[in-house]
């Protein structure tokens, strides 16, 4: 899916390395959706950095592990 907030990146499910967590991200503009929620220019969104310190983690995409194209994804 194609970013509806910056119009410039893919939008991948991903999970929080260590965590059950999943989301929705954005490869160019790190905004940061749900796993239920369709991604959108409006709230509710992150930004990546915020959503990883809620797990302790550092802002960075080595802490996320791409679900896209997994079997039974």
């Amino acid at each position: 899916m194609w970013c509806p907030r910056c119009d410039q990146g893919w939008v991948e499910t991903y999970r929080v390395i260590g965590h059950s967590a999943v989301g929705k991200v954005c490869r160019e503009c790190d905004s940061v959706w749900g796993e239920s929620e369709v991604p959108k220019n409006v709230p509710p969104f992150v930004y990546l950095g915020d959503y990883l310190a809620r797990f302790g983690k550092s802002p960075l995409w080595t802490n996320l592990e791409s679900l896209e194209g997994k079997p039974g994804e």
